[in-house]
């Protein structure tokens, strides 16, 4: 398990994003139908996400998508780059965006679709801003650096009890001792540096404009349903 995608109520991952009333960004959903707060976004159940590295592929991507649909598979296309890859082929984030836009343009295309900033992090987000409304927060390189705020971690996470049932496991999910302590210790300071980059993106966009992907993909081992619990809940803190 590599990546945490989707939707933490109230946390990094914000569970909303988008934008309004266009193609662009998720949809709305209406009031009545559980969202807690209808003026919010929410992405599509099911995304896709498309790299285009020398921008020559937009429409043909765009047509596998249709072709998708056609077969009855809900995927909303998500066009990515990452900084380095920019750098590589000396493109900007900017044309990234432009060619995803004339691809559904030409296309017609009426549904949500994303310009994603692919792996970035405080040092590199800033150039993504304006023409990105989807950022993957890379913090692997965090991840097992110690961090200060263990305390206010446990004090968080108290009130979930020592364990958690979840429908369909066989055994509960244990938020105490070795497994908070070794999750902690490998996660806590990589989902900080992820809430840091989360508000200087929301300071620049907007509270409920944009989809946040939290990545630890260089991971030496499989994240357990334990700590991916509770990496959930670190994000929620934040």
């Amino acid at each position: 398990m590599g990546e945490t995608r989707g939707c933490v109520a109230g946390g990094a991952s914000g569970n909303a994003v988008g934008r309004s009333g266009s193609r662009r960004g998720c949809l709305r959903v209406p009031s009545g139908t559980g969202n807690p707060d209808p003026t919010r976004m929410i992405i599509p159940k099911f995304t896709l996400g498309m790299g285009d590295r020398f921008a020559r592929q937009g429409s043909a991507q765009l047509r596998a998508i249709r072709q998708a649909w056609d077969l009855g598979i809900e995927a909303h296309p998500v066009w990515n780059k990452s900084n380095r890859e920019h750098t590589i082929v000396k493109s900007k984030p900017a044309d990234l965006r432009a060619e995803a836009d004339e691809a559904v343009r030409a296309a017609g295309w009426d549904r949500p679709y994303f310009v994603d900033a692919d792996h970035i992090g405080l040092k590199t987000v800033d150039a993504f801003l304006a023409c990105s409304d989807f950022f993957t927060l890379d913090v692997a390189d965090y991840v097992g650096k110690p961090s200060a705020d263990l305390a206010r971690f446990r004090a968080f996470i108290a009130p979930w009890g020592s364990e958690v049932r979840v429908p369909g496991m066989d055994r509960p999910l244990r938020l105490d001792g070795a497994a908070l302590e070794g999750a902690a210790a490998k996660f806590l300071g990589a989902m900080i540096e992820a809430g840091a980059i989360y508000r200087h993106i929301a300071a620049a966009k907007g509270e409920g404009n944009f989809v946040t992907e939290v990545s630890v993909d260089e991971t030496d081992t499989p994240q357990t349903p334990d700590e991916l619990f509770l990496i959930l809940a670190m994000l929620a803190m934040e």
